[in-house]
C-alpha cells in the first residue's frame, strides 16, 4: 500500500516546476522516510523562522547589509550551521530534522535559506556547484552575493565559485561556469536531495530505503542510469521479476552505455534464478 507520504510526494512531482512547492515536497520525503512527519506544522515553523527574520532585516538597505542581518539571526542567535562530524547522517537530508537539529547537509540549509529569503521576497536563488550546494543573493547593481549556509553564511568569491567547478570539471570556459551556475529548479534540487539519500543508505546496505529514494526519482525525472540503479537495487533485495525488467529496458535505452555488458551479465543471472529447477 502506497503510503500518504508517497502520495503527497507524487502529486507534487506531476506539478509544473514553478508550481512545486519545495519545502513541502521536502518535507515529504522526510516523512515517508522517518515514517511520520507533520509537514504542515513544519511549514509554520518555517513562516515563524520569516517572521522574525523580517524584524532582523527591517531598515536595512543593499544586498550586504540585508544578508548581514540574516546571518546573523540564522547562524549567531539560532546557530543553524553545517554537520561537520556526521556529514552522511540521513538526518542531514530531512528538513524538519534540520529545523529542530539545526544542524543539516549543504543542500538542505540551503533549501531552508531560500525558503525563508522567499518568504521575505528577497531576490535569493539556488547555486547547485559539483560537490557543494549555495545560495545566491541577485543583485544586478551591485554584484550578486554567494552565502553558504553549511558554513554559517560564509560568502564566497565568484573565483571561488569557478575553482569549486574546476575541481570537479577540469579546464572550465565562460559557457561552462554560466550553465553551471544558472539556478536550479525546484524538481532538480529534490534530486539531488534523493541523490544524497541513495548514497547514504547504500553506504549504510539500507538497501530498501535507497530503493524508495531511486522510486521517487523516477516521479521526478526519467533517468535511465537511475533506472539501471532500481534494477540493481531491486535484484539485490530478491525482486527478480521487477529487476530484470529495469534492465532490460535501461539496456533498450542505453545501448551505448559502457557498463551495457555488465548489466547484461546480470540480467542473464536473473534469468538462470528465475527459472525453476526440474
Amino acid at each position: 500500500m502506497t503510503s500518504p507520504a508517497r502520495r503527497r510526494f507524487r502529486a507534487i512531482a506531476q506539478l509544473p516546476d514553478d508550481q512545486i512547492n519545495l519545502a513541502e515536497a521536502a518535507l515529504c520525503i522526510a516523512w515517508e522516510d522517518q515514517g511520520e512527519g507533520n509537514p504542515s506544522a513544519s511549514l509554520r515553523r518555517i513562516d515563524a523562522l520569516a517572521a522574525t527574520a523580517q524584524e532582523r532585516i527591517a531598515g536595512r538597505h543593499g544586498s550586504r547589509a540585508i544578508v548581514a542581518a540574516l546571518n546573523v539571526y540564522l547562524f549567531d542567535e539560532l546557530g543553524f550551521r553545517g554537520n561537520f562530524w556526521d556529514y552522511s547522517d540521513p538526518g542531514n537530508s530531512f528538513l524538519d530534522q534540520v529545523i529542530a537539529r539545526r544542524v543539516g547537509l549543504p543542500i538542505l540549509l540551503s533549501v531552508l535559506y531560500l525558503e525563508i529569503g522567499w518568504r521575505l521576497h528577497l531576490p535569493v536563488v539556488g547555486l547547485a556547484l559539483p560537490g557543494h550546494f549555495l545560495v545566491r543573493y541577485v543583485d544586478q547593481q551591485n554584484g550578486d552575493l554567494y552565502i553558504d549556509p553549511f558554513n554559517r553564511g560564509r560568502l564566497w568569491s565568484l573565483a571561488e565559485c569557478e575553482r569549486q567547478i574546476a575541481s570537479f570539471a577540469g579546464t572550465i570556459n565562460p559557457a561552462l561556469v554560466q550553465q553551471i551556475m544558472a539556478p536550479p529548479s525546484p524538481r532538480s534540487i529534490l534530486l539531488r536531495i534523493l541523490r544524497n539519500l541513495k548514497g547514504a543508505y547504500i553506504q549504510r546496505e539500507q538497501f530498501e530505503r535507497a530503493l524508495a529514494a531511486v522510486d521517487r526519482m523516477l516521479l521526478l525525472s526519467f533517468d535511465a542510469a537511475e533506472l539501471r540503479d532500481r534494477g540493481l537495487l531491486r535484484a539485490r533485495l530478491g525482486r527478480w521479476s521487477g529487476a530484470l525488467a529495469d534492465l532490460e529496458r535501461y539496456a533498450h535505452m542505453a545501448p551505448q552505455a559502457s557498463d551495457l555488458e555488465t548489466i547484461r551479465r546480470h540480467a542473464q543471472a536473473l534469468v538462470e534464478a528465475m527459472v525453476p529447477l526440474n
